[in-house]
């Protein structure tokens, strides 16, 4: 059927309406803004990069001031500031002081050692100068990816770090006042635009909007270096059983910290265990069914303590829970161990009839006896294994594939 001229003009009136007028659904998703704490403190410095200038807001009555430098210190109740390194020029700000320093420098603005994109925002809290980088979350995860990874790791694992990464930092967004994330291992490592590379880069843009789902949730993606030959589950590690953070096998072999082996002398021992005196003796009383560390006994000159393996890890500051214990001395140029026995007696209680009990004698302990731990890999053992993901990778499978096998039927979607 044809068409006629008039008619033709007509569609096209049409057809251009609808375009106009209609809703346009967006093909990406709205990148939100993450906010960083970097730091909190009495002093700080923030200047531009060269010869470029920074624009900061809050210390005039305009709106902005265009600088090079400004330093910032807390003291005496007051915080004072100096601009342009004239450091005999002080300045006082007001108690409830908010200031925005920004610049439109791909360099970014150095802070300390390190240089950050998007806004550094510095008010007082707690009596602290605190610092919060405020910034698009996929530029955010441009740094995360490679504080967290290293940076020659493969492409694959690179990708599953981003996503794991994004995951995480969806998942709290917007959950604290003041800020949504730490830049230290309390949240993820983030160490501003000198992390960033460009195979980093390819695999958070390449990965962009893909989060990890369980149940149309998002997941709690948390990661780990290296299990040690099995991941755990996040039940004997955290107080709740997650179905997606269950323990599966790792391919970690690799890992730096695959192995590891540290010694503590008696007069250290004495130090970090003031409670009981130091250790004579010490028992591993319990572990998971992947090989961690859950339950302790410790046996010192004061008594008898209690203690979890996170907390002797923590201590000890160990990689993982993941380890053994012995108490050994230097006897002839080689190291013996130390060993206990249990004897059996036979007491009388209260005049009541002989009874049998165990109780354990320790030997006689050279002074100079030290404590030799032995363990495998580093970090809580729970979801990822970034050494696994490497192995995995390297063997050919993709991030998909390296995703699903750390967290257990997720799914992989735009968020």
């Amino acid at each position: 059927m044809s068409v006629s001229p008039k008619n033709k003009s007509r569609w096209f009136v049409i057809l251009v309406a609808i375009f106009i007028f209609s809703p346009l659904k967006a093909n990406a998703t709205k990148d939100p803004v993450i906010r960083v704490l970097i730091a909190h403190g009495d002093k700080a410095r923030f200047r531009a990069d060269g010869d470029k200038y920074i624009l900061v807001k809050g210390i005039s009555s305009s709106n902005e001031k265009r600088i090079k430098s400004i330093d910032l210190i807390y003291s005496d109740s007051k915080v004072k500031y100096s601009i342009n390194d004239k450091t005999n020029s002080w300045f006082e700000l007001p108690k409830s002081f908010n200031l925005i320093i920004r610049n439109n420098d791909k360099r970014g603005i150095w802070f300390k050692d390190r240089r950050y994109a998007g806004e550094l925002r510095v008010s007082l809290i707690d009596q602290k100068l605190q610092i919060i980088n405020y910034l698009k979350l996929e530029k955010y995860l441009q740094s995360v990816v490679g504080s967290e990874m290293p940076k020659e790791f493969p492409l694959a694992a690179l990708q599953a770090q981003a996503i794991a990464a994004r995951t995480y930092a969806l998942k709290i967004l917007g959950k604290k006042k003041l800020f949504d994330v730490h830049s230290t291992e309390a949240s993820q490592v983030y160490l501003g635009l000198e992390a960033e590379t460009p195979k980093i880069t390819k695999a958070v843009r390449s990965t962009n909007s893909l989060a990890l789902f369980y149940q149309n949730k998002l997941i709690d993606a948390v990661f780990h270096s290296s299990s040690g030959g099995r991941t755990e589950n996040s039940g004997q590690v955290w107080r709740y059983q997650l179905p997606y953070l269950r323990s599966v096998v790792d391919y970690d072999q690799k890992s730096t910290k695959y192995r590891w082996s540290n010694q503590f002398s008696s007069e250290e021992l004495y130090k970090r265990f003031p409670n009981s005196g130091g250790i004579k003796s010490i028992q591993i009383t319990k572990k998971s069914n992947s090989g961690r560390v859950l339950k302790i006994r410790l046996h010192g000159p004061n008594g008898i303590e209690h203690i979890s393996g996170k907390s002797l890890r923590k201590i000890l500051q160990l990689p993982s829970t993941k380890f053994e214990a012995h108490l050994k001395f230097n006897q002839d140029n080689k190291s013996k161990e130390v060993t206990s026995y249990n004897d059996r007696k036979k007491i009388n209680f209260d005049n009541n009839p002989l009874q049998d009990i165990s109780y354990q004698i320790l030997p006689v302990i050279p002074e100079d006896y030290f404590l030799e731990v032995k363990g495998y890999g580093a970090g809580h053992g729970v979801g990822m294994s970034q050494w696994g993901a490497k192995a995995m990778a390297e063997r050919g499978s993709s991030y998909r594939m390296i995703l699903k096998h750390y967290y257990t039927g997720i799914q992989i979607k735009s968020y």
